[in-house]
């Protein structure tokens, strides 16, 4: 007959499991102290026979709602008996849960709560906003005019980009190598940087414009120059999405079209786009989102275009109305969000397969003269309005006054100096993001693709969401959510930190998962075999075998940081102001030479971020941007 169990025998048994237990009270109790105060506030005050009394009480301050949600998401993987199993991947779930709930969907929630709000401090549910909103005619032009443009930037740059990938992977045009380069080279910058070369170029002293030709009478300003800039910046996007796809086809479906007389056009037409339509799709609603969420480029270069974002920064930091802010930040979210889904949809589907065990793929198509020549002409303008884009930036910082006085001159340096502090704040922001948004990354993918418990493909789309969400969306989310008592957390290096990190943290994930998948399982398989904890099993055998993954993620995510304006701006306080806004706020006061100097410091700042990325993971310079 068995002995009883004494209670230190019972105790010993379940020490990891009460360890846990204890490591999760103190994770909700310090929850429920970041979130939640009680504070001392006056009830009332009386005098009685000249003597005056005042009677205090206690008031719950913060957010109960989120610590609720913090809770009940610590809860939910409770439910599964794998990991209850593993306390430690118990504990690594339910912090990964609280993180994207506290950092990803209550700022998101919150836009949605208060654009829904009545105003006078109502919080009972309104659409006092949206009716304000629309009897403006302001927002009804800014709603048309977004949707439009996004419509229109979107399938420029996609059939153009379609074209471009064609010519750079499929045809024998000379100089591809180089070109591939040159075609993505706007990837290297701030997007709003391409709008202030234009500026140089086009503007009202533009060097082309003024200079050259003498044109007086056409203005830049305006949704013609949004979608010019818009399109040099999302068709490298499109490039990349449909390069990957066309290096992919299996040859042997257009031999057999060219066997019974089909022509290139019509093989085109009938054969080869048509199998590219999911990837077609993707770069289309990609760019679509691209398109209604840029907040720069409209500031720059739109004039008197009105558009949603832009206007949901005036509403909220120039007119002081977080209100109508953030039902503007509602109406450019929901566009975005119905984009992504359904392009996370197409992503998942399995038609479309043009690749089977013997497929030849990626093979070099020799075109006639009539048509190659033509590509090859569209590709290298493309390539070479790119680098004048840039050339004009670098030759601008040099100068005394662009359209004015071209003398070189190293004045300029003068300015980068007085911002050297900013600049340090975007270098330490951005290193430490990158680190965070990185690790988080890896930790999601291994928990996304080898553990299997309920809700996995819900924290899948979690960590993936902040891709469709707008910049200024996400800037103005977390200035509702985390600006009041007992936060205070805007303006703080904190807070961007985080922004920035959870904000591109679908590239650290996305890469993960990719190379997790490169990974056999029995490696891992072994090591539990032989002993070893699940944590020591990570961090001896997956880890290093994820750290190119890792790095890679860490310095696209640093890469990204660094470029950043559309959260920056709302988040950044005089003290934490970082590099990009500094610029911003330069090239919008008029000094096109000073702000080129900051311009052209970042951009060799990234490119030496991109060798270094490049020499970690062996990839040329134009795969380095197909992290996914």
């Amino acid at each position: 007959m068995p002995e009883p169990l004494t209670f230190s025998d019972w105790i010993r048994n379940r020490r990891p499991l009460l360890i846990i237990a204890g490591i999760q009270i103190v994770l909700l109790a310090f929850i429920a102290t970041r979130v939640m105060d009680i504070v001392i506030v006056e009830d009332s005050r009386e005098v009685v026979d000249g003597v005056e009394t005042i009677t205090l009480r206690r008031e719950l301050i913060g957010d109960p709602l989120l610590f609720a949600l913090a809770a009940v998401g610590m809860a939910l993987p409770l439910s599964s008996k794998n990991l209850r199993r593993e306390p430690v991947m118990l504990l690594t779930v339910q912090l990964m849960i609280v993180a994207l709930l506290i950092f990803v969907l209550w700022p998101v929630g919150q836009i949605f709560v208060e654009g829904f709000e009545g105003s006078g401090g109502d919080k009972r549910f309104s659409l006092e906003n949206y009716q304000r909103l629309f009897s403006r005619p302001m927002v009804a032009r800014a709603s048309r005019n977004t949707v439009l443009l996004g419509i229109t930037s979107a399938t420029l740059s996609t059939l153009i980009g379609a074209v471009v990938a064609y010519t750079l992977t499929l045809t024998d045009i000379p100089w591809k190598r180089i070109l591939r380069v040159l075609v993505v080279l706007t990837l290297v910058s701030p997007p709003f940087a391409v709008s202030f070369s234009f500026i140089l170029l086009f503007g009202r002293r533009g060097l082309i414009t003024y200079d050259l030709l003498g044109i007086r009478a056409w203005s830049i300003y305006g949704p013609d120059g949004i979608i010019m800039v818009q399109l040099i910046s999302n068709i490298p996007l499109a490039v990349l999405i449909l390069m990957g796809v066309f290096s992919s086809m299996d040859r042997d479906l257009e031999d057999a079209a060219e066997d019974l007389g089909a022509k290139t056009f019509r093989l085109l037409r009938t054969i080869t786009f048509p199998l590219v339509t999911p990837a077609l799709l993707t770069a289309w609603l990609l760019n679509f989102i691209s398109s209604i969420s840029d907040f720069g480029n409209p500031m720059l270069i739109g004039g008197d275009f009105q558009l949603l974002a832009p206007q949901a920064y005036i509403q909220r930091v120039e007119l002081f109305d977080p209100q109508l802010s953030a039902a503007l930040a509602v109406l450019l979210v929901i566009p975005a969000l119905f984009a992504f889904a359904l392009q996370h949809w197409i992503s998942n589907r399995k038609s479309y397969v043009t690749v089977t065990g013997g497929a030849r793929t990626g093979q070099i198509r020799k075109l006639s003269g009539w048509f190659k020549w033509p590509l090859f002409s569209i590709v290298l303008f493309l390539g070479m309005f790119n680098l004048l884009l840039y050339g004009s930036i670098f030759v601008g910082a040099a100068v005394k006054a662009w359209g004015f006085d071209f003398s070189l001159t190293l004045r300029n340096v003068k300015g980068l100096l007085i911002a050297i502090g900013e600049l340090r704040n975007s270098l330490f922001v951005a290193a430490v993001a990158g680190v965070l948004g990185g690790f988080i990354g890896i930790i999601l993918a291994s928990l996304v693709t080898r553990r299997r418990f309920a809700g996995r493909g819900a924290l899948d789309f979690a960590g993936t969401l902040m891709y469709a969400i707008p910049g200024t969306v996400v800037g103005i989310g977390y200035i509702i959510a985390f600006n009041a008592a007992p936060y205070l957390w805007t303006g703080t290096f904190f807070i961007i930190i985080v922004a920035f990190a959870f904000r591109r943290l679908p590239v650290g994930l996305r890469s993960g998962v990719a190379a997790e998948k490169q990974i056999d399982p029995h490696l891992e398989e072994a090591s539990l075999d032989l002993g070893a904890s699940r944590p020591r099993t990570f961090a001896k055998v997956t880890f290093p075998l994820l750290r190119t993954a890792f790095l890679a993620g860490v310095i696209y995510i640093f890469i990204r940081s660094m470029t950043d304006l559309s959260a920056a701006i709302f988040l950044s306080s005089a003290r934490t102001q970082l590099f990009t806004v500094r610029m911003f706020n330069v090239m919008v006061r008029g000094s096109p030479s000073e702000a080129a100097a900051f311009a052209a410091l970042l951009i060799v700042i990234i490119m030496l971020a991109l060798g270094l990325l490049g020499r970690l993971t062996g990839k040329s310079f134009v795969d380095l941007f197909r992290i996914t």
